[in-house]
């Protein structure tokens, strides 16, 4: 019988172990966001903060697409006794709950607006940081054929932390006060820093490279066609779904539809996306791989921006089940397209020495297209009105559908002009 050498059973074998502990950090990577972006202003407004004060907020996702600038720097400084990812891990895990104390400190009130945003400000750049090293910890010590599940459990575990500080926090709040609230808040950060701690890296796989070099930016954008394809992929990805789920809200609030009755549409939108975007998304990847799978999302979010164009063009008159069909496209599309896109952008980075910054530049190309689209399609729905918006989610698709697969073929082309 075949023997496995020491370092590839360690890569067979350690993602068992890992599995809980990137599930906690990638969850408590989006608790300070949800905080930030939904509870906090929610409770502040309730107290009579003014929206000029509050629209500051926003500013939380700064770091999340500023990071590719410092990314580097966490691919090549480490502690030898700490491991390359631990050594950033657990001091960044460990300042988000003394952060989060901090915020239980000053509490959450209108005369501390200033100080919440700045303590959300670094939970935010701490968050943002261990991203960095999170991602390079799963593309250098998972094998290839469990990438697809750990991005499930990446773009999944990401979107619960942030239900549970945003949504889950709020009603934490009504039923146990600030204090309460937040210590629930802190549960699961400290839990995944003790997963951390008791967990003891290995040295980097000497199969894959036995000194790394230095990580840079423009190594990663000089690799070739495939790292242009992922970035496009991500940018165009990201507007063709924030197309849907951005303009669809204010469509059914002019529409005349119950505050109520959106929220439940945005609850079941979100199941709809971690479980068979994410959870169906990665068991499409395993068989039929991940760039299929991405065509298949963006294609379901662009046939949900077509309907959503339709219902613009016959609003207010919006039938339900319409509007559930578009979010069931939208839902699983934006889902099943970023598990697809980081699980490729992940094997990518896997054969290469400098996975954090690899995976964060194209991250933040896709956090860039969030926050351009976010503000961006809203004006230029007051232009041309809501089917103006959604046709543009339409037209994006059909560019990402075109583009990405010509830098693909691209690739291709060049490798066998080589041999």
């Amino acid at each position: 019988m075949p023997t496995l050498s020491p370092a590839s059973k360690a890569r067979r074998d350690a993602p068992l172990l890992q599995w809980p502990m990137i599930a906690f950090l990638y969850a408590s990577q989006g608790i300070p966001f949800g905080l930030a972006m939904e509870a906090l202003p929610a409770i502040l407004r309730e107290q009579g903060a003014n929206l000029g004060a509050l629209a500051y907020l926003p500013l939380v996702g700064l770091p999340w697409v500023l990071k590719c600038g410092w990314a580097p720097i966490v691919d090549n400084h480490w502690s030898p006794r700490l491991g390359r990812r631990r050594s950033w891990i657990l001091p960044m895990q460990g300042l988000v709950l003394a952060l989060l104390l901090g915020i239980m400190a000053i509490g959450v009130a209108q005369a501390a607006l200033p100080y919440l945003l700045a303590l959300s400000v670094a939970a935010s750049l701490a968050s943002a940081t261990q991203d960095i090293a999170t991602d390079g910890l799963v593309a250098e010590r998972f094998d290839t054929r469990t990438l697809g599940a750990a991005n499930a459990v990446q773009v999944g575990g990401t979107m619960i932390g942030f239900f549970y500080g945003g949504p889950v926090f709020l009603m934490a709040y009504a039923r146990l006060g600030q204090t309460g609230a937040l210590l629930l808040l802190s549960l699961p950060i400290a839990l995944s820093l003790a997963l951390v701690a008791a967990w003891r890296e290995p040295a980097p796989p000497s199969d894959r490279w036995t000194r790394p070099q230095q990580a840079s930016l423009r190594r990663f954008l000089s690799s070739g066609p495939q790292a242009w394809a992922l970035i496009a992929a991500a940018f165009l990805s990201a507007v063709t779904v924030v197309a849907c789920h951005g303009l669809s809200k204010l469509l059914l609030v002019d529409a005349g539809w119950a505050l109520e009755k959106i929220g439940q549409v945005g609850m079941a939108g979100g199941a709809v996306t971690i479980v068979l975007g994410c959870g169906g998304g990665a068991w499409l990847v395993s068989r039929l791989g991940a760039w299929p799978v991405f065509f298949v999302g963006i294609a379901s979010a662009g046939a949900a921006a077509a309907v959503w164009t339709v219902l613009a063009w016959s609003s207010p008159a919006l039938p339900a089940y319409v509007v559930w069909l578009a979010t069931l496209l939208a839902s699983f599309g934006a889902g099943s397209a970023s598990v697809a896109m980081m699980t490729a952008a992940m094997r990518f980075a896997h054969a290469r020495d400098q996975a954090g910054t690899d995976m964060t530049a194209v991250q933040s190309m896709r956090d860039l297209g969030e926050m351009a689209a976010s503000s961006s399609l809203i004006a230029l729905a007051a232009l041309a009105g809501y089917g103006g918006g959604f046709m543009v989610g339409v037209g994006l698709a059909l560019a990402t559908l075109v583009l990405t697969p010509m830098l693909l073929w691209s690739r291709r082309t060049a490798q066998n002009t080589e041999r």
